[in-house]
């Protein structure tokens, strides 16, 4: 299926057959019509599951780290010799966190332990038993340490044989520091400083006595005395309890807070740290300030989301995608856009298909916090309200910015069947779209250009390539009314079917064509490419089977001008397809054509509509494309 394969270097010569175009798209292409050699990633590799890509100018999310809850942090202290790289930490082990390094975010190579305490007949590998989870790090350059934060199990000293855990230990908050990412992390002991619930100190107790029941209080990230008096006053009584028990909810009986899924952050406005949790029995996410790293500003806890409710003061549930099955907001994430403050998290099982990440609203760090409806797009990342085929439990998430780009690191379950713990990291785009808000005002929204599972661009900070589509004035022929040729480029790609459909339909639409249709993209000047990227309907309905022609308009190093052809840009059917949704093209899939840099001025795509005979696959008898309609998502142009 293959179609002029490059050189494994990514460089191919043009074909040198030349003619002479006679009439070809009128007088002003009466140049020289040149065949392009390209690659168009149909090669597999005898029994290979997907195509061979060229990796130093495309990706795709296919499980090469396992690895749950990532957090990605960028290496930043130019004295460190890791500097300018990325490492990723996540729940990895149930007894340790591992680390990996990246260039890319996308190939990771392994570093190491961060944290593990291998003796685990030291108090600290009491304190860290089992269900190490969700660790999340921090870099202070005026203290010049790492610190990171997660939750784990401590052993039960009160069973006989010390190897079973008492759950009301699950998800103990612990705080460890480093000199570097690499680690090794090791718990901070607070025992000099901590009291006890009552108020005694801990150094006058028990807390120095490995076989107290609570001696794992002494490495926790809160104070047990201040933190209970904090959730006291917030109307949070017996250690996360709410006073009126949500319907449901597991009985707390905790003798200290149990909290999972931290996020340390520093306001770029003001330079304030805040520290964001999940209480881990009733699911609120919580913020509060930090005078520094490891000394928590007590008086500032706030409740910034409780599953079901737009607002924290909400009178009803009245969150549309969170069912009454879900009691889960977790795995908090800040981002600051245009002066606003964005929490976005985590709803439902992380077992579960419908694991997914959602986005609120709010003018500062600790809110007040308003979940984002599905019509201003809500959900940010999901298995498109788990009809995907192809991806399962995108949830718990980092979000990074590089170069004014930004990125969603999260994670997907291994098994699409069977959902579970088994989990790897994926990587895509996140884009800034305005919308209107419930109450009719201009509101910018994340829009996530995922999850995929397909051929996508590298980020430009890593092949120096970049999408300069939107830099072209854009043309076509047979646009169907009510549609436009600005979609084609707006950068967006048309992921969902049903989750945010209202939101996805007016603000993320495909374009759509009665027809045959020739899409021209015009450039001020020459630009040098080196791939082009037609993304096809996520409809079979309206996909198209291939791409009829491609014509680009170049200037050779000589000087002179020729106009440089492909035919039949084929789409990986195969690949991206199944019967498992058999009415359905994955998202976010294109027909791809990879070659040598050319200097181009204009492209000129020609898509002619399916045969009924030629959208059917995988044996789906009966079913045909009605052969009336193309839909493109988007055309990427990857140059300089």
């Amino acid at each position: 299926m293959n179609k002029k394969r490059l050189l494994a270097a990514g460089v191919a010569s043009m074909m040198a057959v030349t003619i002479l175009a006679a009439g070809c798209g009128g007088d002003k292409h009466l140049v020289k019509l040149s065949e392009n050699a390209y690659d168009d990633g149909l090669t597999y590799e005898e029994g290979a599951e997907y195509s061979t890509i060229n990796e130093s100018l495309f990706y795709r999310n296919t499980r090469t780290v396992d690895v749950a809850d990532p957090c990605v942090v960028y290496i930043s202290d130019k004295d460190d010799p890791d500097y300018g790289s990325y490492f990723l930490y996540g729940t990895s082990s149930s007894t340790g966190f591992f680390c990996w390094k990246s260039t890319d975010l996308i190939h990771w190579d392994a570093v190491g332990y961060a944290l593990m305490y291998n003796d685990q007949e030291s108090l600290q590998g009491k304190a860290l038993w089992q269900d190490t989870w969700a660790s999340e790090v921090v870099f202070d350059s005026e203290a010049g340490k790492w610190y990171m934060y997660f939750s784990a199990t401590p052993r039960d000293l009160s069973v006989t044989d010390g190897y079973a855990a008492s759950k009301e230990y699950v998800c103990i908050p612990y705080i460890a520091e480093s000199d570097s990412p690499r680690g090794p992390f090791e718990l901070i002991d607070h025992v000099e400083t901590y009291r006890t619930l009552d108020g005694t100190p801990l150094k006058d107790v028990a807390g120095r006595d490995e076989s107290a029941e609570y001696f794992f209080q002494r490495y926790m990230t809160f104070d047990p005395y201040e933190m209970e008096q904090a959730l006291q006053k917030l109307g949070l009584s017996e250690n996360g309890k709410a006073e009126e028990e949500e319907e449901g909810a597991e009985a707390e009986t905790d003798a200290v807070i149990r909290a999972i899924d931290y996020h340390p952050y520093v306001d770029p406005a003001t330079q304030q740290k805040y520290l964001y949790f999940t209480l881990s029995h009733n699911s609120y996410i919580m913020g509060m300030k930090m005078t520094d790293w490891t000394t928590p500003d007590y008086s500032s806890l706030t409740v910034l989301t409780r599953p079901g409710y737009a607002t924290v003061d909400a009178a009803e549930k009245n969150v549309s995608y969170e069912s009454a099955a879900n009691r889960v907001n977790e795995g908090p994430w800040i981002t600051e856009h245009g002066g606003k403050y964005y929490l976005s998290f985590s709803i439902n099982s992380s077992t579960n298909k419908t694991y997914s990440v959602c986005q609120a609203v709010g003018n500062s760090p600790l809110g007040p916090f308003r979940k984002l409806e599905e019509s201003e797009g809500g959900i940010l990342l999901s298995a498109d309200a788990s009809m995907r085929d192809d991806a399962s439990g995108t949830g718990h998430h980092s979000i990074i910015t590089i170069e004014g780009k930004d990125y969603i690191i999260y994670h997907s379950h291994n098994s699409v069947e069977e959902g579970g713990h088994a989990r790897h990291v994926a990587v895509d785009e996140i884009k800034w779209i305005t919308v209107k808000d419930v109450s009719g005002n201009d509101l910018p929204v994340m829009y996530a250009n995922g999850p995929t599972t397909s051929v996508q661009p590298l980020p430009e900070f890593v092949s120096d390539y970049k999408n300069i589509a939107a830099d072209a004035a854009v043309e076509a022929t047979s646009v169907a009314e009510g549609s436009g040729v600005s979609w084609l480029t707006d950068g967006l790609l048309s992921i969902n079917r049903y989750a945010n459909a209202d939101m996805v339909n007016t603000y993320v639409q495909e374009t759509r064509f009665d027809g045959k249709t020739t899409i021209t993209l015009t450039f001020e000047d020459y630009r040098t490419i080196c791939a082009l990227m037609i993304y096809n309907s996520k409809y079979k309905g309206s996909a198209f089977y291939e791409i009829e022609r491609i014509e680009m308009d170049c200037k050779e190093t000589d000087g002179s001008l020729v106009t440089r052809y492909i035919e039949k840009l084929q789409f990986d059917w195969n690949a991206y397809t199944s019967v498992d949704d058999e009415d359905v093209v994955r998202p976010a899939s294109s027909a791809y054509a990879e070659f040598a840099e050319i200097s181009c001025n204009e492209i000129r795509i020609t898509i002619a509509p399916a045969s009924v005979e030629q959208i059917p696959v995988h044996g789906m008898e009966g079913y045909t494309a009605s052969g009336a309609e193309i839909a493109v998502s988007e055309i990427k142009v990857l140059g300089k």
